[in-house]
């Protein structure tokens, strides 16, 4: 039997499909968008996550020496120096192909044995090597620059320059004496902690004790 259709059913057939043909564009055209924009998220963070992985690995200080000063035992001249070291200064240096160390975001962890101690930046605390140390400064340490390759930025650490970080080893409760265990870490915002771990020298000879 021949079935037969009238132009309103066909019509109406016409519509539905088109509205579902639509229906089903906008879709694809949501999840697309939806797709790409998870993708450009990811991407981003993705690039982040090894800029920051790049940044840990390569970035880092090394240094380069590290001494002692001692004071006379009381504060008249010719008195003979302290038998223990009182102030600390290491002189540090970026290692090949590392990115500027911003010195004011440095930790420093330093510890006797006994006494463990974290010292963070201060901008004021200043070091003279030809004066008496003060009996407390506080944890923190200073710093200067012994070599400044243009940046002109005593705080910033870019390739070539030389600074060098200086504590109150006294003041903060260290027991330097002869024979004594000395370990720090020196710890940036971003990079490798570069550690240190000596026994200082026997016996103690001149003003300036030299650690390694």
């Amino acid at each position: 039997m021949k079935m037969m259709w009238n132009v309103r059913e066909q019509g109406e057939f016409g519509i539905g499909s088109l509205i579902i043909f639509i229906a089903m564009i906008i879709v694809a055209a949501v999840t697309a968008t939806l797709l790409i924009n998870v993708a450009y998220s990811l991407q981003q963070q993705a690039e982040q996550t090894s800029q920051e992985a790049i940044q840990d690995v390569s970035t880092g200080l090394k240094i380069i020496s590290m001494g002692g000063y001692r004071y006379n035992s009381s504060w008249g001249t010719g008195a003979p120096y302290r038998n223990t070291i009182d102030w600390i200064t290491i002189k540090i240096t970026l290692i090949a192909g590392s990115s500027p160390v911003n010195i004011s975001s440095v930790i420093l962890e330093v510890t006797d044995g006994y006494t463990v101690v974290t010292l963070y930046y201060d901008k004021t605390f200043d070091f003279n090597p030809t004066t008496r140390p003060p009996p407390f400064s506080g944890d923190v340490f200073g710093t200067r620059k012994i070599r400044d390759m243009g940046e002109e930025n005593k705080y910033i650490l870019t390739q070539g320059d030389i600074s060098e970080i200086y504590f109150n080893a006294t003041g903060l409760g260290l027991n330097l004496e002869p024979q004594s265990q000395l370990s720090l870490k020196i710890i940036p915002k971003h990079g490798v902690p570069v550690e240190k771990d000596l026994i200082t020298p026997s016996p103690y000879i001149a003003r300036y004790v030299e650690l390694m």
